[in-house]
């Protein structure tokens, strides 16, 4: 099944979340059975030796290490990333990679000194525990600013499913992130977007000088959505069906920027948003990715339980205005920082591209290098001769703070371009779902969680993201039509082939929850995707130059 991208944001062009469960539908019903059109056999000349696989003990050492900078919060361009990424460097010495380095760039380092909000009554200041706060949504100072609290009713019902659809039908999301948050700030000035409904909310009451509460709206869109788009899908269990909700915590970043932004402009001193999750789940929450880029008052979190108490309180006393201090002390500060960049020769120049980010929150996010070094560690095993293409790895730090790979790209672009197939971006390995499988009551399903290949459009690419989801439950190869993943970049921004494989559970944004290494990663799981993506790039590795990038000669 294949679905070009101008045909998809033509039949995007709806209206609510029923519009959009109809576009799927009819994508469905246009495209026929989402299997896909013919999965050849490996060459038995390409397969993968098994003895010289990492060992999933390794796997999992790897990335346990991950916690130990920082328990694996490493906010871009702070210490603990830079650390981590001089680590993998290192590591990657060791495996005997020949060719290493360090290259620097400069990040925005936001980092949180104090986040506290106290309910004022005379001189005396009760604290409300917090769950987190949105970095880079200003800085109060030590001091804190104070003002009356004033409850946003109404966001919680806000249906955001049509803002999607015009994001997709604007063709934003094919241009990168750069595109979306231009076409987010336009739709945010259209009165009759999706997106009315949350200014109409905030333009209703007079927000000047106060400290707002409001329920952070949650996005949540049939899976079908994504898998009528599919290129190829794997659903061994039958628990991706087309109607299945899907709501994450990542869909939620945009809706956050889009109240917060508005509050804002709307002249709120500061906001306290209340995250629909129980307290296990909101603890450490952090969004940073469109907060940078957009203005924002400063903004803290509260979990479901925490924001109800409060929302009581206010509505006990609508006559006598609640006081609070908010306080979101940050440092900020630009700083440098560093890509590790490593290359393997292989019989041809000509190379082949793994990548992921050195910058998280926890030992999930990101662990695409773990399993990048498993690889690394693999292909400097087998002789050279077996390598028909050389490897180029790049851990790019920053893309919580902008920066890192951006720079990269930039500052290599000549030579990207001359010597370059495909780029390899994976992020997200391992992880198993955990869902509020009842009120309050957070849970592993037992199931891993749904991933997502994105895959180039061409019969080679198709054919080896179809054999690599083919080999993993629960998977979905899409066409280059949503921003999944930082490794769009390769395309958006350097033109290359990107294949792009990642995950996005529940737990991915958070900082502080120590079961993510321990409980919530697959590390068998992570060992059969590491052997899928050795596979993968062997396969890539022999295919003749002109097959993965028509006019590139081999040299």
């Amino acid at each position: 099944m294949r679905i070009t991208t101008a045909r998809f944001v033509r039949l995007s062009r709806c209206r609510g979340s029923a519009l959009l469960l109809g576009l799927a539908l009819s994508l469905l019903a246009a495209c026929g059975s989402s299997s896909p059109r013919g999965t050849p056999g490996v060459d038995p000349s390409r397969e993968v030796d098994a003895a010289l696989l990492p060992s999933e003990a390794q796997l999992r050492g790897w990335q346990t290490e991950i916690d130990e900078f920082n328990g694996g919060f490493r906010p871009a361009g702070s210490i603990h990333e830079i650390a981590y990424a001089q680590r993998l460097a290192g590591q990657l010495r060791e495996m005997g990679v020949p060719e290493v380095s360090l290259e620097p760039y400069t990040v925005s380092r936001w980092s949180a000194k104090t986040a506290r909000l106290e309910l004022l009554d005379g001189d005396k200041g009760e604290d409300v525990p917090l769950v987190s706060y949105i970095p880079f949504s200003g800085n109060t100072g030590p001091a804190g600013l104070e003002g009356s609290l004033l409850y946003l009713p109404g966001l919680a019902a806000v249906d955001l499913s049509e803002v999607l659809a015009q994001l997709l039908a604007s063709g934003a999301a094919t241009g990168g992130v750069t595109d979306l948050l231009r076409n987010l700030t336009e739709l945010l000035g259209d009165s009759t977007s999706g997106l009315s409904s949350i200014l109409a909310v905030v333009a209703g009451l007079d927000v000047r000088g106060k400290i707002v509460v409001y329920d952070l709206p949650r996005l949540t869109i049939p899976i079908g959505v994504l898998s009528s788009l599919a290129l190829h899908i794997t659903d061994e269990a039958g628990t991706m069906g087309f109607t299945t909700p899907y709501s994450r915590p990542f869909l939620d970043m945009v809706v956050a920027q889009v109240v917060t932004t508005a509050l804002k402009a709307a002249g709120a001193a500061g906001a306290v948003g209340i995250i629909d999750y129980p307290r296990e789940a909101a603890l450490g929450s952090y969004y940073p990715f469109f907060a940078r880029f957009l203005p924002a008052s400063p903004t803290v979190y509260l979990d479901r339980d925490e924001g109800r108490a409060l929302k009581q309180r206010l509505s006990g006393q609508p006559l006598s205005p609640l006081k609070a201090r908010l306080t979101l002390d940050a440092l900020e500060e630009e700083v440098e920082a560093y890509n590790v960049v490593a290359r393997l020769p292989g019989v041809s120049p000509l190379e082949i591209v793994l990548s992921s980010h050195t910058d998280g929150t926890n030992s999930i996010e990101d662990n695409g290098t773990a399993a990048i070094l498993g690889m690394m560690r693999y292909y400097t095993r087998v002789p050279a001769a077996q390598r028909p293409r050389s490897l180029r790895v790049v851990f790019s730090g920053g893309h919580f703070g902008g920066g890192g790979l951006a720079s990269y790209l930039e500052a290599h672009h000549d030579e990207l371009q001359a010597r370059v197939l495909a780029a390899v971006e994976i992020e997200h390995v391992g992880a198993r779902e955990w869902l509020e499988i009842a009120p309050g009551v957070m849970a592993l399903t037992g199931l891993n969680e749904p991933q997502v290949i994105v895959s180039p459009l061409g019969a080679v690419f198709e054919r080896e993201t179809a054999l690599l989801s083919s080999q993993m439950d629960r998977s979905m190869v899409l066409p280059p039509v949503l921003p999944f993943g930082e490794g769009q970049a390769y395309r958006t921004s350097a033109g290359l082939p990107m294949i792009q494989y990642i995950t996005g559970p529940v737990y991915l944004l958070n900082f502080g929850i120590a079961k993510v290494t321990s409980d919530y990663t697959d590390y068998a799981l992570m060992h059969r995707q590491v052997q899928g993506f050795i596979q993968m790039v062997t396969n890539l590795a022999a295919e003749p130059a002109g097959q993965l990038r028509p006019g590139l000669a081999e040299n």
